[in-house]
């Protein structure tokens, strides 16, 4: 199993914690750890890098400390791109996939989710 660790902690010297934990994830086999903070710190994600390592990894860990119930800004700009650009694209070339497993028109809300759930 290949497992991703989205690490992002704006000031990881103040966190003992967090850096315990992530010099003991580096040390697992399978395991890819991408520091967005030191990628990123400009905040110019690369979207298409990002995409590729998602593609890559059957697991996805976000790992980062919680600022009054949120995340630090880097991963809401990493979320608002990396999750939403490129991908209704391929949402829309897997379509045929959704009419394969039996899911139509008359199994979809109006708003774009399927029935019986939340979406």
């Amino acid at each position: 199993m290949s497992l991703l660790i989205q690490f992002a902690h704006p000031a990881p010297q103040k966190s003992r914690a967090n850096r315990a934990l992530l010099a003991a994830a580096r040390q697992v086999q399978g395991v890819t750890v991408n520091d967005l903070y030191e990628e990123y710190p400009d905040f110019h994600v690369d979207v298409a890098r990002e995409q590729a390592l998602l593609a890559t990894h059957e697991v996805v860990v976000f790992q980062h400390p919680f600022y009054w119930y949120s995340a630090p800004a880097l991963v809401k700009e990493w979320q608002d791109l990396v999750l939403t650009i490129g991908l209704r694209l391929r949402a829309r070339r897997d379509a045929a996939a959704w009419q394969g497993a039996g899911v139509g028109a008359h199994d979809r809300r109006a708003g774009g989710g399927l029935r019986g759930g939340r979406a």
